[in-house]
């Protein structure tokens, strides 16, 4: 089984690939799906004659590199985004404040008392 090799026209002995070397890739492949779906390490490069098929498992190794470090930053800027939203609720709550506090000292408690109402409807919300 070892024997059959495709051969790329005109191709150097660096981009012949055994049948062998695709089952083994096939294999490799089949553990990658499984090591995904739990969240695992990719298994390790397996051993290779053909240089074309160990860049076939670096491509996908690369690929999954690039995948985990771009959920790695969607994490990270959701959570930016979270503490974000937080600080501005903060912010919004002392503007309230400082309005309400301010109607009460220019001598207009009724305004102050509706920017109060406002500022706890919008913190419910």
């Amino acid at each position: 089984m070892e024997d059959l090799v495709i051969e790329e026209e005109g191709a150097s002995s660096a981009l012949k690939i055994t049948l062998g070397d695709f089952l083994v890739f096939i294999n490799w492949m089949n553990q990658t799906e499984k090591s995904l779906d739990r969240a695992e390490a990719l298994p390790t490069i397996p051993d290779l004659d053909s240089g074309k098929v160990k860049g076939w498992v670096q491509l996908v190794q690369r690929l999954e590199e690039r995948f985990r470090r771009s959920e790695e930053k969607k994490l990270a800027l959701e959570a930016n985004v979270i503490a974000q939203e937080a600080q501005l609720g903060q912010l919004l709550s002392h503007l309230h404040a400082n309005i309400a506090s301010l109607y009460d000292n220019l001598g207009q408690s009724q305004k102050a008392e509706e920017v109060r109402r406002r500022a706890e409807a919008l913190h419910v919300a």
